[in-house]
C-alpha cells in the first residue's frame, strides 16, 4: 500500500539529531495494511543537559512501550507534543495508519483523540504478556521487538474487508501527496461524496476531521520547508499551502508551535548543518 503519513513533524530536527536515534522500520505487508510503520527512539544523555523533543502530531494512533509506563494506546493529538528526555532511555512504538486502529480497536477513535490509554484497555490482559515480552531484558533488538508485535496484530487481522476503510487509505494518500488538495470540498468532489459524509467517516475511523487532517499535512510541509531553509518567500509559501496570506499562516503556525514562521526558521538555521531527522539513522527506514 501507498504511504498514508510522513516523516516529517520533530520540530528543528537537525539540532534532534543530534540527541536522539530516531529508527523506523517498515511492516510485513499483511499487517502493513492498517500499521504505517514501526519505530524506535533511543537517546543517551548521561553526560549532558535534559532535551525536550517537540512533534506536531500525526493523524494517527500510536502504541508505544516504556519501563515508566508500560504499553499504552495514543490517540490523535490535535497539539503539539513534548517530551522531555534525560539520561538514557528507549521507547519503542507502532505507528498504525489513518484509520487503521479502527480495525483491531472497534471503537470510533475519535474517543481516543488527546487521550492514552492503557494497552490492555483495547486489548485485554493479553497485552500485558505483550508488553512484558516487549520490555524484557531479552528482547534486547528492535527486530525482536518487531517480532513479537506484528505476531501479535497479526493474530488479530480482521478477517473481512471493510470497503470504507479502503476509501479512507485513498482519500488520505491523495491529502498527504497533492499539495495542491487545501480544501474538503476539493477531496470531496474528488471521490464523488459530500463533505457531510467525508466528516461522518473521519469522525468514526480517524478521530479528526478531513479539514484538520489537510491542514496538519499542509503544516508538516511548512515547517519541513522552514527547517531546511528552502523558504525565500514565506507570503507565497503560506498562498501555496492553502491559507488566505501570510497573517493567516503566521497565526496558524504560532498557535500550534509557539513562535513565527520567521522565528522557527531562524531557530533551525543555527542549530548546524545536520540532515533532517527523517534521513536520518534508520537502515531500514519506514515511511
Amino acid at each position: 500500500m501507498r504511504r498514508t503519513t510522513s516523516d516529517k513533524g520533530i520540530l528543528r530536527p537537525q539540532e534532534a539529531a543530534e540527541h536522539i536515534d530516531l529508527r523506523r522500520y517498515p511492516p510485513e505487508p499483511d499487517v502493513g495494511r492498517f500499521v504505517e510503520r514501526y519505530w524506535a527512539v533511543h537517546w543517551d544523555l548521561r553526560d549532558r543537559d535534559p532535551y525536550r523533543v517537540d512533534i506536531i502530531s500525526h493523524p494517527c494512533v500510536n502504541v508505544t512501550f516504556t519501563t515508566e509506563m508500560g504499553g499504552e494506546v495514543h490517540g490523535v493529538g490535535t497539539r503539539t507534543s513534548s517530551h522531555p528526555l534525560a539520561g538514557s532511555g528507549r521507547v519503542f512504538g507502532v505507528k498504525f495508519r489513518p484509520g487503521g486502529f479502527f480495525a483491531y480497536g472497534g471503537l470510533p477513535v475519535a474517543s481516543l483523540t488527546d487521550r492514552s490509554v492503557p494497552l490492555r484497555e483495547v486489548f485485554g490482559p493479553a497485552a500485558d504478556a505483550l508488553t512484558d515480552a516487549v520490555l524484557d531484558a531479552d528482547t534486547d533488538t528492535d527486530e525482536r521487538r518487531i517480532g513479537l508485535v506484528q505476531a501479535f496484530l497479526r493474530q488479530r487481522l480482521p478477517v473481512t474487508d471493510d470497503p470504507a476503510y479502503h476509501l479512507l487509505v485513498g482519500i488520505v494518500t491523495t491529502m498527504l501527496d497533492d499539495r495542491a488538495v487545501t480544501r474538503v470540498d476539493q477531496v470531496a468532489a474528488r471521490y464523488d461524496m459530500s463533505a457531510r459524509t467525508l466528516q461522518r467517516l473521519f469522525h468514526r475511523y480517524v478521530g479528526v476531521g478531513p479539514k484538520w487532517m489537510i491542514r496538519r499535512y499542509r503544516l508538516h510541509d511548512g515547517a519541513e520547508l522552514l527547517a531546511t531553509g528552502a523558504v525565500a518567500d514565506p507570503a507565497a509559501l503560506a498562498v501555496e499551502l492553502g491559507w488566505f496570506d501570510q497573517a493567516h499562516f503566521t497565526r496558524d503556525f504560532s498557535a500550534l508551535i509557539g513562535v513565527s514562521p520567521v522565528e522557527y526558521a531562524m531557530a533551525c538555521a543555527t542549530t548546524g548543518d545536520r540532515e533532517p531527522m527523517a534521513l536520518v539513522g534508520a537502515t531500514p527506514a519506514g515511511g
